[in-house]
């Protein structure tokens, strides 16, 4: 949804991220499957994850905006939520990251809630994409 707010270096970087997070729990889902490829295709078909951000130390240091940082653990909350399991190996990358990025308890709390609002909504408008053909 907000991905088209990053450069093209953090979009490498939060699909490396979102990577991560969906494989943190052993594999990864059909539904999140989907919500990864709905992420891929709002930045661009053409991104990749580079894999020593998805193996290693996560890029942090490239989200260097407020902006950045919040569409990143935003987008990232939506992903752990999109399989209707927010796995506990999922959350500690995310609480890292918020850490990292100096978002408070009650911040993580906020976007959480709307996090798994909202995780459903693109499942399902993906889905409806699909049937009326338009991807």
């Amino acid at each position: 949804m907000f991905l088209n707010l990053l450069t093209d270096r953090q979009k490498a970087s939060f699909f490396a991220l979102a990577t991560k997070v969906v494989m943190a729990d052993g594999g990864v889902g059909p539904e999140e499957a989907v919500t990864l490829d709905i992420r891929r295709y709002e930045m661009g078909e053409d991104v990749s994850a580079p894999p020593d951000e998805i193996y290693g130390e996560p890029n942090t240091d490239v989200f260097d905006t407020r902006k950045s940082q919040m569409v990143a653990l935003a987008e990232l909350y939506v992903l752990a939520y999109s399989d209707d399991d927010f796995h506990e190996d999922e959350r500690p990358i995310l609480r890292k990251l918020a850490d990292v990025w100096g978002f408070s308890d009650d911040e993580c709390t906020e976007i959480e809630r709307w996090a798994k609002r909202q995780a459903p909504l693109s499942v399902e408008a993906w889905a409806m994409f699909g049937k009326f053909g338009a991807i």
